[in-house]
């Protein structure tokens, strides 16, 4: 029977209590960015943050607690959860571009077809911003024969709300296209995100 050192238990106390801490608290995402991360990967990286705070808090219990300078959630009496204003100085938060060509849309008439392409490009946009905040799901096929590749399929789809999109831009693309920019700023990214977890 081989006798431990007294030493080893120390120094596994010393290494493994801070793996252990540093584990049990995850670190936010804000935080893990590198120095030169541009301003489109804060304010995700805010809103992933956000929306964990908001979900530590629904798992919680329901007692109201105080409000702690330097979290990310406030917390009001008899009040649901309020995510932070993030980016304060930045008007949106997520952007989605559609794109739509005039020639190919229905129509009798040049204006006619032009108002179908901006319809068209602006449900694109939409679609855009749904894939952004409720993402897409995929399903992949691939039947080999003969050991060959007999078929490969890839099917997208994404189903989700969106509420609150804001037009940006409307920009023609050439002579016969248009290209439209939505927005969503984080506070209805949040409440969108809510209310698809039924959390409203």
């Amino acid at each position: 029977m081989t006798k431990l050192s007294p030493i080893r238990p120390i120094f596994c106390a010393v290494i493994g209590l801070p793996l252990l801490s540093a584990c049990m608290e995850p670190t936010p995402a804000a935080d893990a960015l590198p120095s030169n991360a541009g301003p489109h990967a804060t304010e995700v990286a805010e809103i992933k943050d956000a929306l964990d705070a908001m979900d530590a808090s629904s798992a919680a219990s329901a007692a109201p607690t105080p409000t702690v300078a330097g979290q990310g959630v406030t917390t009001v009496e008899n009040s649901a959860v309020v995510p932070p204003v993030i980016g304060a100085t930045d008007q949106y938060a997520i952007s989605g571009i559609g794109f739509a060509q005039i020639a190919n849309q229905p129509g009798t008439t040049t204006n006619q077809r032009r108002l179908m392409a901006l319809r068209a490009a602006r449900l694109d946009a939409m679609r855009d911003l749904a894939e952004q905040v409720h993402g897409l799901h995929l399903t992949a096929t691939t039947t080999v024969g003969d050991a060959r590749v007999r078929s490969d399929t890839l099917t997208a789809t994404v189903d989700g709300t969106i509420r609150g999109a804001r037009t940006v831009r409307i920009t023609p693309k050439g002579t016969d296209g248009y290209e439209v920019e939505l927005s969503l700023d984080a506070d209805t990214v949040a409440y969108i995100v809510r209310a698809a977890r039924g959390q409203i």
